[in-house]
């Protein structure tokens, strides 16, 4: 079954409903972070390069953007979307269809200018802020060796100065790692400066690449919070916390559907069993069936099973 350049739509907090964009290939990024929900990276650079046929996504994309209705489509691939020197050529062409356009980066290339104005073009951009101390940040992203942090906060500085678009940063907390009130002080005071519309915490609620992550405690959570709203204010502060809520129409194909969306979001076990009790009089054997054809794995976490693609 072919992997499509498009997936969704998607339900997302953040976004609303989102048709998703894969507009890099699978895990090829400039981080590996220790609790990245499609696993570990295969191809870790910082080159910029073209991945596709731009007119070929286009059509693709088209073809879906004309049947459903969509708040945005977003740049979300298994990767990082800024490697793609397409970016902003594709972003402007989608724009045409009437559609608003995001992107989900992890910020690491905006020290290059060109990726600042391929940026620019989007309607929505959300930075990755895990750390601001070069020791976290290594140990939990894992960036390309010839990356700095230094280098990439000063890009996301520049970068927020000129964008006037609607701007995000999210931050993801391991415990152990980046959940200490001096870190997340740091982080809060940084953030502040930016200038962002929201600023998200979130929390590994899928399956890690590293088994060892583990969501941190409950009172460290509030207190990382607290300390964003001190800084930030309340009104720019936001928890995720759990899953993303179910899409709110039906598929047309829905092996389709599964197996593009768990490529970029793994889906409970449970809800992968309720999609497709929809078409099948036997789901779990529908599900046992891709399980077999090694089109997915299932996968436990923290005690919950999620439905996984297998791309090795």
């Amino acid at each position: 079954m072919k992997l499509c350049h498009v997936f969704g739509p998607v339900s997302s907090r953040r976004l609303g409903s989102s048709l998703g964009v894969r507009n890099v290939p699978y895990k090829v990024c400039t981080y590996s972070c220790i609790y990245c929900q499609a696993g570990p990276t295969t191809v870790k650079t910082v080159r910029r390069t073209q991945f596709y046929d731009l007119r070929e996504l286009i059509k693709e994309l088209e073809d879906v953007v004309k049947s459903v209705e969509v708040n945005y489509v977003t740049f979300v691939p298994s990767g990082e979307p800024t490697l793609d020197i397409q970016l902003g050529k594709a972003a402007r062409l989608v724009k045409k269809f009437g559609r608003r356009v995001a992107v989900l980066t992890n910020a690491s290339l905006l020290w290059l200018s060109d990726v600042i104005e391929d940026l620019m073009v989007f309607d929505y951009v959300s930075l990755k802020i895990d750390a601001v101390n070069e020791d976290l940040w290594r140990r939990i992203n894992r960036p390309h060796k010839s990356i700095a942090l230094d280098q990439v906060l000063s890009g996301v500085k520049e970068f927020t100065k000129k964008y006037n678009g609607l701007l995000t940063t999210e931050t993801m907390l391991v415990h152990g790692v980046n959940d200490t009130e001096d870190h997340i002080e740091n982080l809060a005071k940084f953030i502040k400066g930016l200038r962002v519309d929201k600023a998200y915490i979130s929390i590994p609620v899928r399956p890690p690449t590293e088994k060892w992550v583990k969501p941190p405690t409950e009172e460290a959570l509030v207190k990382a919070y607290s300390i964003f709203v001190k800084h930030l204010g309340e009104k720019r502060v936001e928890v995720l916390s759990s899953l993303e809520p179910p899409p709110s129409y039906r598929p047309k194909n829905i092996i389709d559907y599964i197996l593009n969306t768990v490529a970029t979001h793994p889906l409970k076990l449970d809800y992968v069993i309720k999609l497709l009790s929809s078409y099948y009089s036997n789901p779990e054997e529908k599900l046992e069936e891709l399980v077999r054809s090694n089109y997915v794995v299932i996968v436990e976490h923290l005690g919950q099973k999620f439905v996984v693609r297998r791309f090795r």
